[in-house]
């Protein structure tokens, strides 16, 4: 006892119809006596309705009476839409999300151009403020020399000549590191004086 497996075997036949609905006659009749109740009443707020939101005992249609049941059988029609409907329906979704999305990209892209139009204005009047007050016009470095070129230079070398071993190159960083140090505290002390 409940070491075996039972060797019953159950078998289930559906004798029904897929998508029909088994409607008895009595649920037929009430309906269609609360159809009568509903046309006899004066409407209190018509609303209009859409054949999916009742059903009427003349939208059925009955099927011949099952053997087993003793009922009649009525088969309402659903309403569905084809695949055609819903692939536009998608279509004009994707086509209003698209254009939603376009519009905040063009509205994006406009305060971006107000803002680089307002960055330039700015760097316009504060170039022309420098200019005036250093009584020169800023436009280039075209006169200044590069303060410890010379070792610059040779950190560069260094690095082309060793891409992949750059610790060889950290005493030429370390000297071009206390150049450009020592020049900036330079013009600093002479900034003071």
């Amino acid at each position: 006892m409940g070491s075996g497996q039972s060797a019953r075997k159950l078998t289930i036949t559906n004798e029904e119809e897929i998508g029909v609905i088994k409607v008895s006659n009595s649920l037929v009749q009430r309906i269609a006596q609360g159809e009568k109740a509903k046309a006899n009443e004066p409407p209190v707020n018509a609303e209009p309705t859409t054949p999916a939101q009742h059903i009427t005992s003349s939208a059925a249609t009955v099927l011949p009476a099952n053997a087993t049941s003793g009922h009649q059988v009525y088969y309402y029609p659903e309403l569905t839409m084809s695949a055609h409907q819903v692939h536009q329906q998608k279509e004009q979704e994707l086509k209003q999300q698209e254009q939603y999305w376009r519009k905040r990209l063009r509205n994006i892209d406009d305060s971006y151009q107000k803002i680089n139009r307002i960055f330039a204005e700015e760097y316009q009047k504060a170039t022309a403020e420098v200019s005036t007050k250093a009584g020169q016009n800023i436009t280039g470095t075209q006169g200044t020399v590069q303060p410890c070129l010379e070792n610059s230079n040779k950190v560069l070398k260094c690095f082309q000549s060793h891409p992949k071993e750059t610790l060889a190159c950290s005493n030429l960083v370390e000297e071009f590191s206390n150049c450009v140090w020592n020049v900036h505290y330079t013009h600093a002390i002479e900034a003071r004086s």
